[in-house]
């Protein structure tokens, strides 16, 4: 990879970790907001909120994962398609992101006025996020060689992840001096990290003599994905839906389990979780560069292997300290996941395919999302809400996702 290529790749990254940092900003305090003076909520959280129940609150905080699913394998197609002399991806990241940095600033404004002027902004949020979040990781495949796609992936991964914790760090302490700082953090920062992408990320020219038959509309593509007679495309599709399907249980619900096995308090319950992020932040650049020399199907089963093995340890661990080291292999055996695996799907698409290809991966992510926490609450309620079903039910998603990935046949 040449300099100049790896300095746009990191570029890029950069525009993926001011998208972590509003995403994990919104997500750790609109819930609060929503329902901040219902009777039974906690006190003291400072903020003039709605009182709405937790039932409302969660379906209006799936919106997010309903809209991408079905805006970001759109947009990506059309990015594809797109021709300026600006780009193809570029003038979707110049409209949405100064838009969603705008929208998200606005939130907290919004609080103390009717619900549906928060709901409006939060909606303004949400599309302008959805405009331009595929096109800008799109950037990668265009920016990168196909053999250094694990380590352009790896490097996305490492600072969105560095964006987490920066929302977890800075977003908490500034939350405490006001509820509008930690979201003028998040705009200013949002803003500033895609507008160094528009500014200073050159895209290379797609090879015009096969565009328009490598770039197919959004319903021929998912056409061609029914009806293509190798199915390693749809397997593939699959395996990343149920690991994450896996994933989003453990992110949802990790904390109830800590609270009522460990009997934590709900903060030092959250702060077990870092282990397993700073370990997956740590983890990523290495596990491209392993990808990248070994191959990446054998890291992605390394780590999936892994996975379901130490999940379903931590059911026989009685120590704290015992399960802090697990969330730590966690950490990394993940990180062999998530940067292999996208590569692997991209590998499958055309030259020209990257916004399409980065649309499926959005696709079957976001739908996990929206399914996982439900299917791990219906295994909770039949185990009659014994927390420790969840290293069960989640061992069992990355075993069926394992062999689901050892029958792919392209891209590894």
């Amino acid at each position: 990879m040449s300099f100049g290529i790896h300095r746009a790749i990191w570029l890029v990254a950069l525009g993926n970790l001011g998208i972590s940092l509003v995403w994990q900003l919104y997500n750790a305090y609109l819930p609060i907001f929503l329902q901040a003076g219902r009777p039974g909520f906690a006190e003291g959280v400072g903020v003039q909120g709605y009182g709405l129940g937790a039932g409302m609150t969660g379906f209006l905080m799936t919106l997010d994962n309903i809209a991408a699913l079905l805006i970001l394998p759109y947009v990506g197609v059309v990015s594809d398609r797109l021709r300026t002399r600006f780009g193809r991806r570029i003038p979707f990241i110049a409209v949405g992101a100064p838009l969603a940095a705008l929208a998200f600033i606005l939130i907290p404004m919004a609080l103390g006025n009717p619900l549906w002027m928060l709901l409006g902004i939060v909606a303004l949020f949400l599309l302008s996020m959805d405009i331009f979040r595929t096109p800008l990781i799109a950037l990668m495949p265009d920016l990168t060689p196909p053999a250094k796609r694990s380590q352009g992936n790896a490097i996305l991964i490492f600072l969105y992840n560095l964006g987490f914790v920066l929302a977890a760090v800075v977003g908490g302490k500034l939350f405490t001096v006001s509820p509008q700082a930690p979201f003028l953090f998040g705009g200013i920062g949002l803003f500033l990290t895609t507008l160094l992408v528009v500014l200073f990320v050159r895209e290379p020219e797609p090879a015009e003599n096969s565009a328009a038959e490598e770039s197919p509309s959004l319903p021929a593509l998912l056409q061609n994905l029914m009806t293509e007679k190798e199915p390693s495309l749809r397997i593939l599709l699959l395996a990343i839906f149920v690991c994450f399907l896996g994933v989003s249980a453990l992110e949802v619900f990790f904390t109830s389990y800590a609270v009522n096995i460990f009997k934590l308090d709900s903060g030092e319950a959250t702060q077990l979780l870092a282990f397993f992020g700073m370990a997956g932040l740590l983890g990523a650049i290495p596990a491209g560069y392993l990808g990248t020399r070994l191959g990446r199907r054998p890291c992605v089963l390394f780590g999936l292997g892994m996975l379901a093995i130490l999940l379903t340890t931590i059911n026989f661990v009685g120590s704290l300290v015992v399960v802090k080291v697990l969330l730590v292999l966690m950490g990394l055996s993940w990180a062999q996941v998530t940067v292999n695996l996208f590569p692997v799907l991209l590998d499958m698409g055309k030259p020209n395919q990257g916004g399409a290809y980065s649309g499926l991966f959005f696709l079957a992510n976001q739908a996990a999302s929206i399914f996982g926490p439900v299917l791990a609450g219906v295994v909770l309620d039949v185990a009659g809400r014994n927390y420790k079903a969840l290293f069960i039910h989640i061992p069992v998603m990355m075993t069926i996702a394992l062999l689901l990935i050892a029958r792919v046949r392209r891209g590894v």
